[in-house]
């Protein structure tokens, strides 16, 4: 069972509120890096979101996210 409120990487609470109505997530306010995104596992995409640090972290240094979550 895959559980939305997981980050596909690090595996932590990714912390989304989008699925809330009328909620102001900050997952509206940051753009997802294409790359980041290709990452994903096939059977997680648009079914978990990525939490807010592995965004950051991959937009601070890729190959390091890359090396901890690839």
């Amino acid at each position: 069972m895959i559980n939305p409120k997981v980050c596909p990487f690090c595996k932590k609470d990714n912390n989304c509120m989008a699925h809330i109505p009328n909620n102001n997530c900050w997952c509206n306010e940051i753009k997802v890096p294409e790359d980041l995104r290709e990452f994903i596992p096939n059977e997680l995409k648009l079914k978990a979101c990525i939490c807010k640090e592995c965004i950051l972290l991959f937009k601070k240094n890729k190959k390091e996210f890359i090396k901890r979550f690839v």
